[in-house]
């Protein structure tokens, strides 16, 4: 038999029970559809998350509270907060860096009139614009006198605006934080998103007023700065200076015996890439799983098929078919089947990767962007074929062995 043959026989004996092949190549569909849509998110997700970081600024410095061993795990939310305010007062006095801002982050509802919402405050100061550049559509910034007070003044987004005031200019406004009066000194322009937080839903206050009447806290979330030269080597240099500061006892400089962690744009983006191949290949080995359950119903509907055609296959045997046209006949029917079952889960899982991307761009991240990863769409080729093979070769073989008189006598 030709294979042109064998593809004929195969496709005739589909199209003929098309309702029970449409429904048996659903799990590799699922499959299919699922990894190209897991991997589309996950690398739309690390392209997102590295545009924001490239956009900071490849000289800024990060400085937070944790093992200074990027190593050492994942973020521990009961960790010690060490980073405060005297360390800013060392980085100033360093001569290592520009501009430093601290920040110090917590979520609270805020009262205007009878308008109530949990928003995003965030505790800054006078420098926070320098280093992180948005415009002001009313009023002012920040200023160090507000600080250096512990004024209960505030920047509010533009989103925070239309909530409370609506259209008007709401500086000189009061809002109201745990109890207390808030003057809105300034409205920001529309600034959208950074790493997935509505910087137009956020609130500024001075991060001394967070501290002290808000929070009552000591510690800082984390410090921003610009270096001054080489990142790395003031990075280093900076190290060398917080071990002081907080009196570690770490010579050898093992930066899993530090307090603080240290990082640059470029450290940020090697993590990102390290978690965003992890995460990658989490998701695909969890949509993988609908691989291996389409596999195994394929095996058991070609099981069936062999059963019910026992007397078809007798008859091709009795008029000289041979044991390896047989396996190669079902073998043919279970790939077409995978083929076919890959190509409907590629057209699948491309058409709801632009749908949730569309959906991400139009409501939720504005500078998402779309990828359908090429390799995705070639594994699941190769997958669909992998599978085919496996799940049909022991089905085939059971065919392919029957006793062309038992098989003719089969009722």
């Amino acid at each position: 038999m030709q294979y042109r043959d064998l593809f004929t026989t195969a496709s005739e004996s589909l199209l003929r029970t098309k309702s029970r092949s449409l429904l048996t190549i659903l799990g590799i569909v699922i499959g299919i559809g699922a990894v190209i849509l897991m991997l589309s998110i996950g690398q739309g997700a690390e392209r997102f998350i590295l545009n924001q970081v490239a956009d900071l600024g490849a000289d800024l410095v990060f400085v937070e509270p944790a093992s200074g061993d990027p190593t050492s795990g994942p973020p521990n939310p009961f960790i010690e907060q060490t980073v405060t305010l005297d360390d800013v007062t060392a980085m100033e006095r360093s001569g290592l860096f520009s501009t430093i801002s601290a920040t110090l982050l917590t979520t609270l509802p805020v009262t205007v009139g009878e308008i109530n919402e949990f928003t995003q405050l965030q505790g800054t100061d006078e420098n926070y614009l320098d280093l992180f550049p948005g415009d002001l559509q009313y009023g002012t910034n920040l200023d160090e006198s507000d600080v250096e007070g512990y004024a209960k003044v505030a920047v509010i987004g533009s989103e925070i605006s239309e909530t409370f005031f609506g259209d008007a200019d709401p500086v000189g406004q009061k809002i109201k934080i745990k109890s207390m009066s808030f003057r809105v000194v300034g409205v920001m322009e529309e600034q959208g998103s950074r790493f997935f937080q509505n910087l137009d839903k956020q609130i500024s206050i001075p991060i001394t007023t967070m501290q002290r009447d808000v929070m009552g806290v000591d510690s800082v979330a984390w410090i921003t700065a610009r270096a001054i030269g080489d990142v790395d080597e003031v990075k280093e240099e900076f190290r060398w200076l917080m071990r002081d500061a907080h009196d570690l006892d770490n010579p050898e400089g093992d930066p899993s015996k530090d307090d603080f962690f240290v990082s640059s744009q470029d450290d940020a983006t090697e993590m990102v890439g390290v978690v965003g191949g992890v995460l990658t290949v989490l998701l695909s080995s969890i949509a993988a799983i609908s691989l291996l359950v389409g596999g195994i119903g394929i095996m058991n509907i070609m099981l069936v098929s062999v059963t019910e055609r026992t007397r078809e296959i007798g008859l091709r045997k009795a008029v000289g078919a041979t044991y390896k046209e047989i396996m190669l006949q079902f073998l043919v029917e279970s790939v077409l089947l995978t083929l076919l079952g890959g190509l409907l889960g590629v057209l699948g899982g491309v058409t709801i990767s632009y749908l949730v991307g569309w959906v991400l761009i139009e409501y939720f991240v504005a500078d998402w962007t779309i990828v359908i990863p090429p390799n995705a769409i070639a594994l699941a080729a190769i997958v669909s074929t992998i599978v085919g093979l496996v799940f049909g070769i022991y089905p085939a073989r059971n065919a392919a062995r029957l006793n062309p008189i038992d098989a003719l006598r089969y009722e």
